[in-house]
């Protein structure tokens, strides 16, 4: 039996791409093999595994939506309180938002996949935390230890105190003391970015500690229970413009931002396992003209398929994770693509789509968002680039992280149990109408129709220093001796 994920709080699935020296493959390794091979209907193979049917061009279901983006001049998003602009670390694996709490600011990883936000506090004593910025409850007249937490990661544990405290994010301000977490022990995994906790967003309140967004509606700081992410470079920002790591993309609470968008909000409900997650469901995958059937089933609100599957859509991941299985079966129609098991690489001319069935909209990964670094020309695997699609052992779930919302803009829906995607606009020139970079001063802004009852403006300051037709070409074995290096971090924590 698979293990059930609980919480995915900050779950970083990091597509850290192999340098020089750290190959996912080892190259004096010679027991390398392919991928083992699927047949059509009616077909043989020396291998135990379902088949797969084609998709007719005449298939409702598989009608590729196309949006004509706008190739006028651009327009002007200005970043008014309530939107922000993402920072990321320097390799690009974690986006975070800065975060007043108390009278201090700190880096958070913003997380779809988390069910609460939570800090480093001044108790821990990692080196880790002695090398970022860290709540200190004395600091804040506000602050109010209310009971304790603990999170179980696959890398460790995060646990401490919960708290009460104002918060300010996004120029928006809590009226209320908002309940988090201030961790005095932290995993060592989030060492190796420029962050001090994780800003969690979850679909829904979890039964001791609200949402962030749920504490802004009701201080009146913002209009609806939503908020938006569009990943990766935003348009072209005139503030930030020198540093490609403080224009990361948009984060956004409270309506949709229409000016980073072409076409409708495409919505999927979320599902009715989906807790405090935003889980939904991918109706099917279809790789180049070939609908995707899996070896194993997935159950989703009750019925079973071995075509549809479960998601989460987590900011905090940056590939796509699927079971172990499901990327397996996935790698399959890529020609002569090679495995461990967990980690693949694909020929890097592949010109394959992979196209997600949305509540019958289709989504599109190529190449360019599911081939990650190539092999040097010395190496035996020269042709061969990392693939994006990761498998993880004792997932239930796929996890739709920034591989696929760098190509589209998101909004999550508290109210409606829904998230939605659109095209992008990327035809988008950022102003703010900040008079000073660091400035701090004393305001009431206005948000819509909303008044934003703000205590201090917080300046945002950075902490980090094709085309394959035919379905039946597959490889001709499995490999299943190689030892990988892992090019991802699976962040996964259970509550305790």
């Amino acid at each position: 039996m698979r293990l059930k994920l609980l919480a995915v709080l900050a779950s970083t699935v990091s597509g850290l791409l192999p340098t020089l020296e750290n190959r996912f493959i080892e190259e004096d390794d010679g027991s390398v093999k392919y991928v083992s091979d699927y047949t059509e209907d009616g077909g043989s193979s020396s291998t135990s595994v379902k088949t797969i049917r084609i998709a007719t061009s005449d298939d409702d279901s598989y009608a590729i939506d196309t949006v004509q983006r706008d190739a006028s001049s651009p327009v002007i998003l200005n970043l008014i309180p309530g939107i922000s602009l993402l920072q990321t670390d320097q390799n690009h694996e974690c986006y975070f938002v800065n975060t007043t709490i108390g009278t201090s600011v700190f880096p958070l990883i913003v997380d779809t996949g988390s069910a609460y936000l939570w800090v480093y506090g001044d108790d821990c004593q990692q080196e880790l935390c002695q090398a970022a910025s860290v709540y200190t409850p004395s600091a804040s007249s506000a602050s109010t230890s209310t009971e304790t937490f603990a999170l179980a990661y696959v890398t460790g544990t995060a646990s401490g105190e919960v708290v009460q405290d104002n918060i300010i994010v996004n120029r928006l301000a809590t009226t209320e003391q908002f309940r988090f977490g201030v961790a005095d022990q932290v995993p060592d995994f989030f060492a190796s970015y420029p962050v001090s906790g994780i800003f969690g967003l979850p679909s829904s309140d979890s039964s001791s500690i609200e949402s962030i967004i749920s504490a802004l509606y009701d201080s009146n700081a913002i209009a609806s229970k939503r908020f938006s992410i569009a990943l990766g470079e935003v348009g072209i920002s005139q503030e930030n413009s020198s540093s490609e790591f403080n224009n990361a993309g948009i984060f956004a609470i409270g309506e949709p931002i229409k000016e980073l968008y072409t076409g409708e909000i495409k919505y999927s409900s979320l599902l009715n396992d989906a807790g405090t997650y935003w889980k939904i469901q991918i109706e099917q995958v279809v790789i180049g003209d070939t609908l995707v059937q899996f070896n194993e089933s997935d159950t989703i609100n009750g019925v079973e398929s071995t075509i549809a599957r479960a998601a989460i859509v987590d900011s905090g991941t940056t590939v796509l994770a699927l079971p172990e299985q499901d990327a397996l079966d996935l790698h399959t129609f890529f020609e002569l693509s090679i495995t461990d098991g967990t980690n693949f690489a694909v020929l890097c001319n592949s010109t394959l789509n992979i196209n997600l069935q949305l509540n019958g909209h289709n989504w599109t990964l190529t190449a360019d968002e599911y081939l990650g670094d190539p092999y040097a020309s010395d190496s035996p695997f020269y042709g061969y680039c990392v693939s994006n699609i990761q498998g993880i052992q004792g997932m239930e779930s796929w996890i739709l992280g920034a591989v696929f919302l760098k190509t589209v803009y998101a909004d999550f829906n508290l109210e409606e149990q829904e998230v939605g995607f659109a095209t992008r606009n990327d035809n988008v020139i950022l102003t703010s109408t900040e008079t000073s970079s660091s400035s701090s001063v004393t305001s009431q802004a206005y948000y819509g129709n909303v008044t934003e009852l703000q205590s201090s403006l917080v300046t945002s300051t950075s902490t980090a220093s094709q085309t394959t037709s035919s379905s039946t070409y597959r490889g001709d074995g499995l490999a299943l001796t190689v030892t990988l290096p892992t090019i991802f971090v699976s962040v996964l924590a259970f509550l305790l």
